[in-house]
């Protein structure tokens, strides 16, 4: 069965950066993630490349290979920003939103259609904002830890760190 390769034009640069990245911030190899696509490992290069087919469904397939966000990498490409995909690859920020976002309308239908468009900006703009503090606190608490240290720490003990604040910041919430 042919598929129709996604038109991403000038994109395509920046997704194939995209692609690299993640197959080499996952350690994997392109043979590797051809084995795991079920596909020959010139036909993965092409695509890894972009002068192969760049559809849906093989982007999809690399998302689950490498456990990164599909919507990430489309986006990335669209937003003209290779990192959008790398940054999102663990937090899988935008498959995150999307699947909500397929759960609304779902659920809502043909409704979505009268929601005003300052109500969803206005709201998505609080969520964005909220994501925002959240980001910032840790940035304003890193920095803190960085300036008082004594000696230094590997990064597993930084995200140990960051794993028991959060949890005593959850913690003192639920008392509340």
């Amino acid at each position: 069965m042919k598929h129709s390769s996604i038109e991403i034009d000038a994109g395509a640069r920046i997704l194939t950066q995209s692609l690299r990245a993640i197959r080499k911030k996952r350690g994997m190899t392109a043979s590797d993630i051809a084995a795991a696509l079920e596909m020959p490992l010139r036909t993965y290069q092409e695509f890894e490349s972009g002068r192969g087919p760049l559809t849906h469904e093989r982007l999809f397939a690399f998302a689950e290979a490498t456990d990164s966000d599909p919507y990430a990498l489309l986006l990335g490409a669209i937003f003209a920003q290779a990192d959008l995909a790398i940054d999102c690859a663990d937090t899988k920020f935008c498959m995150i939103m999307m699947i909500y976002f397929e759960e609304f309308a779902r659920e809502r239908c043909g409704d979505i259609a009268y929601l005003d468009p300052p109500n969803l900006a206005g709201g998505f703009d609080r969520l964005f904002k909220d994501f925002g503090v959240l980001l910032d606190d840790r940035e304003r608490f890193l920095q803190n830890w960085l300036a008082n240290r004594t000696g230094s720490i590997g990064l597993a003990a930084l995200r140990q760190r960051m794993v028991n604040r959060r949890e005593r910041k959850a913690g003192k919430t639920r008392k509340e």
